[in-house]
């Protein structure tokens, strides 16, 4: 599995982001975060997703120059159109806008309509944490059709993830972040370039039968984690993310991104006690959680935030990507006349 500096992993996609219409600034920003997510360990939210992103320019549902407009405000929210340009730049507007007012008045809400991937939402919770604000999101994506509710014959619903992160100052954010399908979309994607099978239970078939092929996965559709449970945070991350911000009522022509909406909450943990008291309970925990004995087949019990705080100083000098990864992305970027010299 061949393996890349971050740095040169960044500016081989801004490059080509750029070769394909997209402005400067917005490039650099969609690049980081991908390559972020790569960091992160979250490779189903990296790089892998440049082809795709050039396949949904070329089909039209991505406006690569679009900016995020404000459409309407109050002192306590915001709702934010992304103009079907990249969903990346969009959700950090759409996150800071939340974090401003919560500054000010001790709870933000924001939401975001009309907008295409927005990436790995853990990155925008963080975003929300290393401003010393208590970050949520909730992102409804019908569009796509491609889950099970619980007890249903087809699907109906997106993965809809959900993320939460908390600052825990010298225990560090502390972080949720997982789509409510037993796998999420994008990991099906990284198993196929892989060449491995998927969990038994993750998903079926284009006719309804179980499945670990991914390839078979990608034509039929997901399962939701948990069963009930499960399915039952999906259907409410689409009352909020949709529902409550208004997506819903959109015109669905806009491909796998048609009615998608995401909604944000920003808290000032002093809202109730002293924000530096907050953060250092929140990190008290984290560690009271890391010093309990591990179970067996378990090196050390970890904190939610850890998994991606080890893979970044895991991963810091350099990324592997599949070879199949590699590839597609060496054709994406030949294919709009970048030279793909990441290494």
């Amino acid at each position: 599995m061949p393996e890349f500096a971050p740095d040169s992993l960044r500016d081989l996609s801004r490059r080509v982001l750029e070769a394909a219409g997209t402005p400067a600034d917005i490039a650099e920003h969609v690049a980081g975060h991908l390559v972020a997510a790569n960091l992160a360990g979250h490779d189903s939210h990296g790089v892998i997703r440049i082809p795709y992103y050039l396949r949904q320019i070329r089909d039209g549902w991505v406006q690569p120059a679009a900016r995020p407009r404000l459409v309407q405000e109050s002192p306590t929210a915001a709702l934010i159109s992304g103009e079907w340009g990249f969903g990346h730049p969009a959700a950090a507007v759409a996150m800071d806008a939340a974090c401003d007012r919560a500054g000010r008045s001790g709870l933000g809400a924001a939401a975001l309509v009309r907008a295409t991937h927005i990436g790995r939402l853990g990155t925008h919770v963080e975003r929300a944490a290393a401003r010393g604000v208590v970050g949520l999101m909730w992102l409804g994506l019908s569009a796509s059709r491609g889950v099970v509710p619980y007890g249903a014959s087809r699907g109906l619903y997106g993965t809809n993830p959900i993320a939460a992160a908390f600052p825990g100052g010298e225990a560090g954010t502390l972080l949720l972040d997982y789509a409510t399908t037993a796998v999420a979309g994008g990991k099906v994607m990284v198993a196929r370039d892989r060449g491995v099978p998927l969990p038994e239970g993750a998903a079926v078939d284009h006719e309804g039968r179980p499945t670990t092929d991914p390839m078979e996965a990608l034509r039929g559709s997901l399962l939701p984690f948990g069963a009930h449970k499960g399915y039952a945070l999906a259907f409410f991350a689409q009352l909020l993310g949709q529902v409550l911000t208004g997506a819903d009522a959109l015109p669905d022509d806009r491909g796998p991104f048609g009615r998608a909406g995401a909604f944000f909450l920003a808290v000032d943990p002093g809202l109730f006690r002293p924000a530096g008291d907050a953060i250092a309970g929140a990190g008290r925990f984290a560690e009271e959680i890391r010093a309990l004995p591990p179970a067996p087949g378990f090196e050390r019990v970890l904190a939610p935030g850890d998994p991606e705080a080890r893979s970044r100083q895991a991963r810091a000098e350099a990324i592997p990507l599949p070879d199949e990864t590699w590839r597609e992305i060496a054709a994406a970027a030949a294919a709009v006349g970048v030279t793909p010299d990441a290494g």
